[in-house]
């Protein structure tokens, strides 16, 4: 019937619009992280929603197949060429080297450890972080939220060196000591002399960064160890991103919306010029071997984390499986854990150890050759 025909091609013409539409988007989002925050603060929001909106138009291409569309097959194939890149450095797809060469090869293990779970370690009650980085068999170890306190039932520096002999050198950045009898900051654990460290001043309050010069049986290695602004979103901000995800409650929607367009806008543009700094501090180094660690609190589809790589390589993208994701709280769901290298470094098997549930991040650790 004519009427059939009629609303039959009416559908199709408002999902091809749609479609469009979300394409358009999708393009954006793939790209956002070229567009500082404190420009336009939309891409920063479109680059968190990039796995969304591949998904979404995934659906459309094969529904346009079942339909046999091929215009729209073929706005879609571009679509996903131009994509590609932002997709695979999101998402890559690379087998395991059983095989590791021997030479010049050092192991990096970077974990935000949580204040290593508010825990002591003994030899009758060990602390299972503390055992995590001791089995780790890691030449250089960054960690943040590194908390350390003369408190009996908390870590302090003289538990963390006696409770890891493997690591003679260990530098703390401390930058934080919101009450008397805590230290907070970062760590670096090494092997290897740490022949200088400095803290890099991100104006933050709660995070930070730093660099240390590493003397690798005759080599220097830059390292950074970065711990980036956060949300800071409350326990209640979390229940309710909760509940909206396992539940579609929609008040609990409406009200995280509110709550979370305050925290978000402000934040990025914090990080943006934390990345900035990062960054700037990065190129003056100038080292030959750097290596860039750290929570950047960032998907790799952000501006935090295209300004800190630059001209380095993300060790992930270049030898990891999958989305990585390295956050395991509340359903969000995102990899925010980084290692970073110079081109004379080539990465093996980087991977992030979802096995170890110990903090709110996991673990994320690479084998990097040095040329």
């Amino acid at each position: 019937m004519q009427w059939i025909a009629s609303f039959r091609l009416l559908f199709h013409s408002f999902f091809a619009s749609l479609n469009i539409f979300l394409v358009i988007f999708l393009i954006a989002s793939a790209y956002s992280d070229m567009i500082s925050p404190e420009k336009y603060i939309l891409f920063a929001y479109l680059g968190l929603i990039f796995p969304v909106l591949l998904v979404i138009n995934i659906c459309f291409f094969i529904y346009w197949i079942i339909l046999k569309k091929w215009l729209m097959i073929f706005i879609l194939t571009l679509t996903f060429a131009a994509c590609w890149i932002p997709f695979s450095n999101y998402c890559p797809f690379h087998i395991k080297t059983e095989i590791l060469p021997q030479d010049n090869m050092i192991k990096i293990l970077s974990y935000n450890v949580m204040s290593f779970a508010y825990k002591n370690h003994t030899k009758e009650s060990p602390n299972k972080i503390i055992q995590y980085i001791a089995d780790s068999d890691a030449d250089i170890v960054c960690l943040q939220e590194y908390m350390v306190s003369e408190r009996a039932n908390l870590m302090n520096s003289k538990d963390v060196a006696n409770a890891l002999p493997m690591y003679p050198y260990i530098a703390e950045i401390i930058f934080s000591s919101p009450k008397k009898r805590y230290k907070y900051g970062l760590a670096v654990l090494s092997r290897f002399p740490i022949t200088k460290s400095r803290k890099i001043d991100i104006s933050s309050a709660y995070n930070g960064a730093s660099v240390h010069e590493i003397n690798v049986k005759g080599k220097n290695i830059v390292v950074f160890n970065n711990h980036l602004e956060s949300f800071k979103l409350t326990a209640e901000d979390r229940s309710r991103y909760s509940d909206v995800i396992m539940h579609g409650n929609l008040e609990s929607f409406d009200d995280l919306r509110s709550s979370i367009r305050q925290k978000l806008g402000q934040t990025f543009r914090i990080r943006a010029r934390q990345a900035e700094i990062i960054a700037d501090e990065i190129r003056k180094m100038n080292g030959y071997y750097t290596v860039v660690c750290g929570d950047f609190n960032d998907t790799p589809i952000s501006y935090v984390h295209r300004t800190i790589q630059g001209p380095l390589a993300d060790a992930y993208a270049e030898s990891g499986f999958g989305l990585g994701i390295s956050y395991n709280q509340n359903f969000f769901l995102f990899r925010i854990d980084y290692i970073l290298h110079s081109p004379s470094m080539l990465p093996y098997n980087c991977r992030i150890d979802t096995r170890v549930k110990l903090s709110d991040h996991y673990p994320i650790h690479c084998y990097l050759k040095l040329y």
